[in-house]
């Protein structure tokens, strides 16, 4: 059986074209996408840069066809998907992962069973198909943190993709001061959920932090190290940061323990039915917040890819596939 897809060419645009649809083997699902979303993950991909493109998605699958965010509805399961049953909404991402080779932004997708959750009640599938990437990056980098309670939380970028749930999350852990890092732009919005914001237009944050110390630097724009930083995390605190990293692997995470007196760590976001459960909770019970930007039709992703680079963007670009072609 054939379904349609939107296939990136070698020149970075995008064409809806068929492909074969996917069978749902041993311990998987078939899904039908109701809605996908974009992220930037997608232009790397499009663009084929090696790093991190290759780490997010296999460049050598022909066609190209990309997208992670997703819900939909289960339409058929392999033997072996306890818990989930055909016509169960669910949602999650495909792995950024270099042997990835299906895309979200197409009618099916087949998915692990234990890599998707059902949809909560009362939530959106626009809004569960918005939530996943950034909202998993952002509780799984807290982790790596270890313990939030009682803890002061300083997150860079607290305004993007990742940093504004991570403001939410670090509260739901139960730290005691969470602080924001942000533009301008965002200064009101994270105001909303964060103990203290500091507008990073203000102030040189390599240099002007010194009147605090945080117990951990969740750092999700990708712009600073640890060594620039490390002023402002108390000596035993964490510095996380969303970009991998060899420093954060023996020998070298040893020699930088010793150099800075903390500890570092990087993550590459994995999806997981117990964190998208524990996201799913925070979603229908209010402690999460993700915005949208707006909803495109999968027809419209020339218009939808330019409207999520746009410095204007305010939340998450969903895409609706189905019944979009």
């Amino acid at each position: 059986m054939m379904m349609k897809a939107v296939a990136l060419l070698k020149d970075g645009s995008a064409e809806i074209t068929d492909i074969a649809r996917p069978e749902a083997k041993r311990g998987e699902v078939l899904v039908r996408v109701e809605y996908s979303a974009l992220d930037s993950a997608y232009e790397e991909v499009a663009s084929r840069t090696f790093i991190p493109g290759s780490l997010l998605h296999n460049l050598r699958a022909s066609p190209l066809v990309a997208g992670w965010h997703f819900s939909g509805t289960v339409e058929g399961t392999g033997d072996g998907t306890a818990g989930l049953k055909v016509g169960d909404e669910v949602f999650g991402h495909l792995q950024y992962h270099g042997s990835t080779r299906q895309g979200s932004l197409s009618e099916y997708i087949t998915v692990p069973a234990d890599e998707c959750s059902k949809v909560p009640d009362g939530i959106s599938l626009t809004t569960a198909a918005a939530a996943p990437t950034e909202a998993l990056t952002a509780l799984q980098g807290l982790r790596k943190a270890g313990a939030l309670e009682g803890k002061r939380v300083l997150v860079v970028a607290a305004g993007g993709g990742v940093g504004f749930p991570s403001i939410q999350i670090a509260k739901a852990l139960k730290a005691s001061e969470v602080t924001g890092i942000c533009s301008t732009k965002d200064v009101g919005r994270v105001k909303g959920h964060a103990d203290d914001v500091i507008d990073r237009t203000e102030i040189d944050i390599t240099k002007q932090l010194a009147d605090k110390k945080y117990d951990v630097i969740y750092e999700t724009s990708g712009k600073y190290s640890i060594f620039q930083l490390k002023y402002a995390l108390k000596r035993g605190g964490a510095f996380v940061s969303t970009i991998p990293s060899p420093l954060n692997m023996p020998p070298l995470s040893y020699l930088v323990k010793a150099l800075t007196g903390r500890t570092y760590a990087t993550l590459m976001v994995q999806c997981n039915r117990p964190d998208l459960e524990t996201v799913g909770g925070w979603l229908a019970t209010g402690v999460l917040e993700v915005p949208i930007d707006c909803t495109r039709g999968v027809k419209e992703i020339a218009a939808a890819r330019e409207r999520n680079s746009s410095p204007k963007k305010r939340g998450r670009v969903v895409i609706k596939v189905k019944g979009g072609w």
